[in-house]
Formats: C-alpha cells, structure tokens, sequence
C-alpha cells in the first residue's frame, strides 16, 4: 500500500521542515527514507494555487510526497498512522494538506 500528502507549500521547504520534525535519511535529490518507507517529494505539474482553493483544491496543491513501504513487516495501520501523524505536523505549520491512500481500505 502506498499513499501521498499533498501539500500547498514548495517542496523545498516542505523537506526543510519534515527533515526538522523527523528522522528522515536523504537517497538522492528527491528521495528519502523515513520509518520503513522510501519516499519522493516533488513538485505537482498540475499546480495552481488559484485552483487549490476549490473543493478539490489537493489535486492541484504544489507538492507531492509519495509513500512507499520498504519493509515487508510495516501494516496497513501503522502506514495509516505515518500518514496521519505527518498531515498533523503539517497542520500545525498552517499548511494545507490531504492524504491519498491507494485503496479504499482508509476512509477520512
């Protein structure tokens, strides 16, 4: 299972800031590693911020991180937990955020 958090913020200071509130281990320019998961911050080619407002406003936040469990003994609820836990931080930084999860398995 893998999920994403959109996020209205840069991607470079999203990283700046989840690198100060987590254990993360930079892979590469856009890759990290965090609590069993790899994962890729990016900029959203969709980005609008005017359109980051609406309802759907997530589809067109300016960044993306991308989830992936690495470690074959991480569950569904423990990645529920990552997520969550994440998108509280990012909230409590006044910054807009949603999760995507690949299935229907996490309903909000």
């Amino acid at each position: 299972m893998w999920f994403r958090i959109a996020v209205n913020e840069k991607p470079e200071n999203v990283v700046f800031l989840i690198q100060n509130r987590y254990n993360i281990i930079r892979r590469s320019a856009k890759t990290y590693y965090m609590s069993g998961n790899i994962f890729e911050v990016y900029r959203n080619e969709d980005y609008d911020n005017f359109l980051a407002e609406n309802e759907d406003g997530w589809l067109y936040y300016n960044t993306h991180m991308d989830f992936f469990p690495i470690d074959d003994k991480i569950t569904v609820s423990q990645e529920i937990e990552i997520a969550e836990n994440i998108k509280h931080f990012l909230d409590s930084c006044s910054l807009k955020s949603e999760i995507i999860f690949e299935s229907d398995e996490y309903i909000t």
